[in-house]
């Protein structure tokens, strides 16, 4: 069974009768959202998945927090928008766009979320927690939470190790406030009227002491470990996956459900903590700091089922990492391979749910040309279709439409990612080369050089079989001869383009018209 039904399995045995189960997900547009923040949004939506198939209504809630403080600013944005610090303290949802492209910055890393989603065949029921909070649709949750403060801090002081004191208990306020002199929440809460319809606080900015009406002043924020709980309630929210840390044993959610279960009377969603996500080479990711590589980014080499079907093939738990480097030829190839498995029926019941919610239209009829043969040949044409589905005809491989957006996917990695994959046959011989190699490898060299010379119609099982015959010793073991095949494999690939490493030989051998390489190996 998938990880999705077991959680949608639990759902139901909480709530049998339900309508509609709402699953929810949750991002601060901080900075442009990473794809690490996509497994908040993949989690529930697959849960939303497994729902529909035992025959439920589900919804995805997304929950823009947009109403959030800037609290510092990105690297990336200070590049482009030196004074950008400038806004720290202020909503994300009333900071100027700095690139110019949409209202406010909150927009413009919403939109380009949103628009990937769209690409991954997500869609969803969104929230923007600025309108929201200034609709006065949450004025009954905060006057309620101010009620109710002191025991929301004994809760909140119950996770912690420090001593309070009764002034501090009488003083604590769960609310962020926003001064309207510039949008900014520098204040200080000084009381609350005895109804709490009411507050006084301070700006540090301008100075000023203001009383205000919670219905009517609506730039008012609960605290997150309150705002959370009290949106579950407003919004019946049976589900929600969170971050491993979230569920530690002073975790947001462990401190949030007491809260909900305790002062609010809200019954805490079904939780599933999950692991983090990595990009071999950056680090960890942060929105906030800029230091990301966004689901936009991998749409460029990833295909959209691929990247659905590895969020739905790992547990939440499991931690996994996207690769730049060769690692996405295997992910394309154990793709593929998965795939045909599911088509011609041999595949087990977990990979059958697993492409069941990983395949956007459901098209399971048409095998794609591999990933890595189409790495090991495009740039000798450039990356040009016609010329691919031209070479790719030689081998007995079809290329039709349908392939060309991988194409164009394996051109992106290259391009932009790997540029020493960019292989040209050289326009002179590498007479230097040849020189230094030892007799041996100069006799290997020539019986290639005949083999191709003579043979018409190869094909690349054949010239596959030929090199092996070449460069294998039947007197030495397996391991002895891949160290041989990495030997003249690096001389043959000196000879033709210059490097010591290069495509699939086979391939490239019987793709390329022989009469554009020959005279590269004759000596």
């Amino acid at each position: 069974m998938h990880w999705a039904e077991k959680i949608a399995e639990e759902l139901i045995a909480r709530k049998p009768n339900k309508d509609v189960y709402v699953c929810a997900a949750g991002i601060s547009p901080s900075g442009s959202v990473h794809i690490g923040n996509f497994r908040d949004v993949a989690t529930s939506f697959y849960v939303c998945k497994a729902l529909e198939k035992m025959g439920k209504k589900a919804k995805l809630l997304f929950s823009w927090d947009e109403f959030d403080r800037l609290r510092k600013a990105p690297s990336n944005i200070v590049k482009i928008c030196p004074d950008f610090e400038k806004y720290i303290g202020m909503p994300y949802a009333y900071i100027p766009d700095p690139y110019g492209v949409y209202s406010t910055y909150a927009e413009y890393n919403e939109k380009e979320f949103e628009n990937s989603l769209k690409e991954l065949g997500i869609s969803a029921d969104y929230r923007y927690q600025a309108k929201e909070y200034t609709s006065g649709r949450y004025a009954d949750g905060i006057i309620f939470a101010l009620k109710k403060r002191k025991e929301i801090y004994d809760i909140l002081m119950s996770y912690k190790t420090q001593d309070a004191t009764e002034d501090d208990r009488d003083n604590y306020y769960p609310l962020n406030v926003y001064c309207d002199c510039e949008m900014k929440d520098f204040t200080e809460v000084l009381s609350v009227s005895d109804d709490c319809e009411e507050i006084t606080f301070r700006c540090k900015k301008c100075g000023q002491t203001k009383t205000v009406k919670i219905r009517e002043y609506n730039l008012i924020k609960l605290v997150w470990k309150v705002d959370w709980p009290m949106r579950w309630g407003v919004e019946g929210v049976d589900f929600e996956p969170g971050g491993i840390d979230h569920a530690a044993s002073s975790g947001s959610y462990v401190v949030a459900s007491d809260i909900a279960k305790n002062v609010l009377g809200v019954e805490p969603p079904l939780f599933q903590g999950y692991g983090w996500l990595s990009i071999a080479g950056l680090g960890d990711m942060h929105s906030s700091t800029g230091n990301n590589i966004t689901p936009a980014t991998l749409l460029k080499v990833y295909e959209p089922d691929m990247i659905r079907w590895l969020f739905a093939k790992y547990e939440p738990k499991a931690p996994f990492a996207f690769n730049f480097d060769d690692t996405i030829i295997r992910h394309y190839s154990e793709f593929d391979k998965g795939l045909e498995a599911v088509k011609n029926g041999t595949s087990d019941e977990f990979n059958q749910t697993v492409y069941e919610f990983s395949l956007i239209d459901g098209d399971k009829t048409k095998s794609k040309v591999p990933f890595g043969v189409l790495a090991s040949i495009a740039t000798v044409v450039d990356f040009k279709p016609d010329a691919v589905k031209a070479l790719l005809g030689k081998i007995g491989i079809e290329f039709d439409k349908a392939d060309e957006s991988r194409l164009a996917r394996v051109k992106n990695w290259i391009t932009n990612h790997q540029p020493s994959k960019m292989y040209k046959l050289l326009e002179n011989k590498n007479q230097e080369f040849y020189d230094a190699c030892d007799e041996e490898e100069k006799l290997a060299v020539k019986n290639l050089y005949e083999y191709v010379k003579n043979t018409e119609g190869f094909t690349d099982k054949d010239i596959q079989s030929y090199l092996y015959t070449i460069i294998n010793d039947v007197n030495l073991t397996k391991k002895e001869n891949m160290a041989r095949q990495q030997k003249f494999f690096k001389v043959f690939y000196n000879l033709l383009i210059g490097s010591d490493q290069g495509p699939r030989l086979y391939l490239f051998l019987a793709a390329v018209d022989k009469n554009e390489y020959l005279k590269l190996l004759e000596f």
